[in-house]
This record gives structure tokens, sequence and C-alpha cells, in this order.
């Protein structure tokens, strides 16, 4: 049974005599005096003693390889630390095993370089907002390395963008600013707007009178619904009553023929 240092998995099981069980997620390599002869489906297979066979099984289940700690420099000279992950079959078992001395570990080399390639290409700003796009960029260079050697990568994703404090701090303090100047263009456009709209208003009560006259009513009205409040309204216009002279006596008389 075979491990790698890396930490996943390239485990595999041998057997040069005896029954030997192939899991419904495991396949089989069958040899004859070392020379590879087919791939061995599921199932129970036994060898015989002193016919030089052996069989080597691999799973092929879906796996991930982890690529953590990974200090890159971006194209505005910025140190950042990364963790990457990236989803993986294997397409064709006796390419992954004969191409390569490990699949897993030339599948981790290989995305390690492709991230380095595409991380040092772009700046921390672009990091930070495009990162979809950057793994679709890692995965589209890994890709065709990998089937080279028989291995399908399925998906490659930055989990983690690690910063410096310093540089941390500073994008914050630019992304503060950024949002203090945002606001105060956006008070300066409403109050410009207002100031817009309360010129349209002068204008409109300078060419018709009686819009502000109904203005004023309707202030009127909503100062008068408050219980306690006395309304007091002046109409213009309305003459004066004239005297009545008849009640004081001083009508004139008769003059005397």
């Amino acid at each position: 049974m075979a491990f790698n240092f890396y930490g996943y998995g390239t485990e595999h099981r041998e057997a040069t005599f005896g029954a030997i069980t192939i899991y419904e997620y495991e396949r089989g390599l069958l040899y004859v005096r070392g020379k590879f002869v087919r791939v061995l489906e599921p199932g129970r297979y036994r060898l015989l003693p002193f016919t030089h066979k052996r069989i080597v099984v691999v799973d092929v289940r879906r796996a991930a390889v982890q690529i953590v700690n990974q200090k890159l420099l971006t194209a505005d000279q910025i140190t950042v630390t990364l963790n990457i992950v990236a989803d993986y079959e294997i397409a064709d078992v006796a390419a992954a095993v004969h191409k390569v001395a490990d699949f897993g570990a030339q599948l981790y080399e290989d995305v390690q370089l492709a991230a380095r390639n595409v991380v040092g290409a772009v700046t921390v700003d672009a990091l930070l907002k495009e990162r979809v796009s950057l793994n679709a960029q890692i995965l589209e260079a890994v890709k065709p390395l990998a089937e080279g050697y028989g291995v399908r990568v399925l998906n490659v994703g930055i989990k983690d963008v690690i910063l410096a404090p310093k540089v941390r701090d500073l994008l914050m303090k630019e992304a503060e600013a950024k949002r203090v100047a945002q606001a105060m263009l956006i008070g300066a456009r409403e109050e410009v707007a207002a100031m817009r709209a309360l010129a349209n208003a002068a204008r409109l009560a300078a060419e018709h009178p009686h819009l502000l006259r109904l203005r004023e009513l309707d202030t009127v009205r909503a100062f008068a619904q408050t219980p306690g409040n006395t309304v007091v309204v002046g109409v213009g216009g309305v003459m004066p009553l004239k005297q009545n002279t008849s009640a004081r006596g001083d009508e004139p008389t008769d003059e005397a023929l």
C-alpha cells in the first residue's frame, strides 16, 4: 500500500497471489510479468501462484487537492497568502498510474504554478473583486495538463485571500475614504435636485398665482384640523358697509317754501 506526503490520496492496494476484491469505487490494473494487460472492473479476482501476475487497485472516487499557505506576489508588488482547493476525479486510471509517478502530487504542482502565474498578472484589488474570473483562469490552465495524465479537474477555487495587517489596514482606509466621498457626492446631488425643485415651484407660482393661493388654503385646512386651533381668514375685495345716517336723526328736512 502506497501513500504520499501531501496528505491526500494516491492510496492503492497491490496483490500478487490469492483472492482480491475490487470495490465499486475502485479499478484494478492487471500486470503479467511487469507488462500492463488491462483494467479490471469491480469484482472478485483470484491470482494463482507462480503466474507472475500482479493487480494494483486504485481508488477512482472524486477527491480534492488542498494548496494552503501559498505566498504569492501580485502585479502591484503586494504579497498575499492564498488557500486553494481543486476537485478532481480519475478519468483514465491507466494513464494516471503510468504517466506520472504520483498524479496527486503532480496535480498539486500544476495548480500551484497556474495560480502563481494568474495571481502575478493581476493587482490585489482585482484579486479581491474578480475571484470567480481568476478561478476560471486557473482551471483553464490546469485542465489540459491534468488530462494528459488521466485526471479530470472539475473545479478550482481560491478559498481564502490573506493579507498582511498593514496592507489590510490601508485597504480598509481606502475603502472608507471612497464611501465618504460617495456619500458626499450623493448629498450634493440631492441638494441640487432639491434646489431645482424649489426653482420650478417658484416659477410655477409666478406664472400661476392661483396655485400659490390653493397651496395656502391647503395649509390652512391642515392647520384647522388640529383641535384648539382657530383660523381667521381674510377675504380681499370686500367693500365696507356705508353708515346708516337715518338712525341718528340727521336726515335733511323739507325746505320751507
